[in-house]
């Protein structure tokens, strides 16, 4: 079972196909959470849902044509790497003419939240009034970044993360990958972030690498050992969110909040340092790895914030004790 079709079985995906059932089908949806990919899921598995005569048996002529992006009746959107005034425009002269194999055209547009306010307004014209049979069904992975009058003109719907079992479900034909057990742990209950780990043969040696900084950095000495990472921008934001994870659940954990950690695999890790960090300084830790994340999109080595970084780690752990 792919995905997709996985997809197609959640609540709020077969309420809007009882909908259309019940001809009371919304012209637009907005779908967002905070992973792009599932997001994305989303949005092509109700978009099979709607065109399939089955519901979305993912085996039909139609079905196949979705999934090979060459569905005369779907179209997707944005054409470059993001949403565009020329996309928008495009949509407007697609959007009025009829539907070639199916009853509804469907407009699919991934990503709206990386368009410009100018390619927003442009799109709004044609959502304002769309055409009889066609479909809006967009996807955001930052709802503050859509635009007010989009969203007032589109039924919202929030795609909550999914739990450990339901992930493992989901992703069942990975289970084989080395980097299984710890994607599932790690990614959060999102599809994108969660196979970003288990395509990553690099990510258990940054995961290593980030255990031996929260729980072995004990000294300025030590700091000179960690520097020997040279890292680029990805691996950078790759190693703030292993960090903040586990010096989140480092917090958790001095709180008695055991039930509440995110992986249950470090206990004995927090065990061990429990003394060392205080509250305090868990809080502190925190800021620095979210400046951190700040400042990286500015003009400064993520190497040398790398180990401005880990200086203040060391510093605000033995200051706030």
């Amino acid at each position: 079972m792919n995905i997709c079709e996985h997809f197609i079985k959640l609540p709020f995906i077969q309420k809007i196909l009882q909908e259309k059932k019940n001809g009371k089908l919304s012209n637009g949806y907005l779908f967002y959470s905070l992973d792009a990919q599932t997001n994305s899921f989303a949005i092509n598995a109700l978009a099979t849902g709607l065109i399939c005569k089955n519901n979305g048996c993912f085996i039909c002529e139609d079905c196949v044509k979705i999934k090979n992006i060459s569905h005369p009746d779907v179209l997707f959107y944005p054409k470059e790497k993001s949403f565009s005034v020329f996309d928008a425009k495009d949509i407007i002269e697609q959007a009025y003419k009829k539907p070639i194999l199916s009853d509804i055209k469907i407009i699919a547009i991934n990503d709206i939240d990386n368009s410009s306010i100018e390619a927003q307004n442009k799109l709004l014209k044609i959502i304002e009034e769309p055409p009889q049979n066609v479909i809006f069904l967009i996807s955001s992975a930052n709802f503050d970044k859509v635009l007010p009058t989009i969203k007032s003109r589109l039924i919202k719907i929030e795609i909550c993360s999914f739990n450990k079992e339901e992930i493992k479900e989901i992703l069942e034909k990975y289970k084989n990958n080395k980097n299984f057990d710890l994607a599932i742990i790690k990614g959060d209950g999102y599809i994108g972030k969660t196979l970003n780990i288990l395509n990553n043969n690099d990510y258990n040696s940054t995961f290593e690498f980030c255990k031996n900084i929260v729980f072995n950095l004990k000294k300025s000495s030590d700091v000179i050992n960690f520097l020997s990472y040279r890292l680029d921008k990805d691996k950078f934001n790759e190693i703030l969110e292993i960090l903040s994870s586990m010096y989140r659940d480092l917090l958790v954990y001095n709180f008695g909040k055991e039930n509440l950690l995110n992986d249950e695999s470090l206990i004995k890790d927090y065990i061990a340092v429990k003394n060392e960090f205080s509250k305090t300084a868990l809080v502190e830790i925190l800021n620095l790895l979210n400046e951190a994340n700040e400042r990286q999109y500015s003009n400064v080595s993520v190497n040398l914030l790398f180990e401005t970084l880990l200086i203040n780690i060391l510093e605000v752990k033995y200051t706030c004790r």
